[in-house]
């Protein structure tokens, strides 16, 4: 690849991290928003069906029906499906059972999980600068974090250790797999757009059956089936943009950047998300939050620099 076709591949992959993750961030006050309408094991499917329908649309306007077809077996597909099922309810049983702020720092551990799954999965090598920008993100997610944590001294629920944290970590590492496998297990042509419909798809009856498990086990509710418009506008917001078009993006970033770097750029989602909710929500943002968040920037774009000057 010359160096004209790299500049241009660094440079949509950092684009396409950059969306993902302003959409990942938006997403954060949207679910708190959600979630006091619709049980947490519920929101997802509906989620998930408004996404798949958004990006079926999209695939036979722009390509053709045709394209709606698997062109890998259907179980790569149900494999891939699985992770992206795994995550979201093993990600919701660990905020179940932990603090908030406790799940916020084990996620800050993003960049080192990253890097042992791919070491695992595909035998990757880290990248240049890779411990440099890890460093960065977590001094930077630390200090947020301890800002938050320190905001919240005299709550009702205290900052420790519940049993998810355990959880929270395997679902980041099934996120990693299906962010590594989707893009070897289908041919290189294949657009990210189609990757990410097929996936959306296949994910739809796991959700559903977690859901079905989780009423059996009493850790789900009954469905809302009657939302009011507020919620429902605020579901279809976030099917969209931050499920749809947001998880085509991060692949459009691990296609031309890798998963390491996705790693690093996880640690951005907690800093637009405090961005996003002080320009949409009237959210003040502690000093530390703001400091925090200038750190784990830096360190990714630490990185990107790295990856140029190599």
């Amino acid at each position: 690849m010359n160096d004209n076709a790299t500049g241009r591949a660094a440079l949509v992959g950092t684009l396409g991290y950059l969306v993902a993750c302003l959409l990942f961030g938006l997403n954060l006050p949207l679910s708190a928003a959600l979630l006091q309408h619709f049980d947490p094991f519920w929101v997802s499917p509906l989620r998930y069906a408004v996404s798949a329908l958004l990006l079926g649309a999209l695939i036979g306007v722009t390509a053709g029906l045709r394209q709606l077809r698997s062109p890998i077996p259907l179980w790569r597909v149900a494999v891939l499906s699985l992770c992206v099922a795994g995550f979201l309810v093993l990600y919701n049983l660990g905020l179940y059972r932990t603090h908030p702020m406790t799940v916020a720092a084990v996620s800050a551990g993003s960049p080192v999980y990253v890097a042992v799954v791919s070491r695992l999965m595909v035998g990757a090598r880290l990248e240049r600068g890779f411990w440099g920008a890890t460093v960065l993100t977590l001094v930077g997610a630390g200090i947020a974090i301890w800002g938050q944590a320190r905001a919240g001294i005299g709550s009702a629920r205290p900052f420790s250790l519940g049993g998810g944290e355990v959880l929270v970590v395997l679902g980041i590492c099934s996120w990693t797999a299906y962010s590594i496998l989707a893009q070897r297990w289908f041919e290189p042509g294949t657009p990210q757009l189609r990757r990410t419909f097929l996936t959306t798809l296949g994910a739809l009856p796991w959700l559903l059956f977690f859901w079905a498990c989780a009423r059996l086990l009493g850790l789900a509710g009954p469905p809302n089936l009657h939302p009011g418009p507020v919620p429902l506008a605020q579901l279809l917001v976030a099917a969209v943009f931050c499920t749809g078009l947001a998880t085509v993006a991060w692949n459009v970033g691990v296609n031309r950047l890798g998963i390491q770097s996705g790693g690093l750029w996880q640690n951005t989602v907690p800093v637009f998300a405090v961005l996003l909710s002080m320009l949409l929500f009237g959210v003040s943002p502690l000093a530390e939050q703001l400091i925090g968040g200038a750190v784990v920037l830096a360190g990714v774009l630490y990185m990107q620099w790295q990856r140029v000057r190599g």
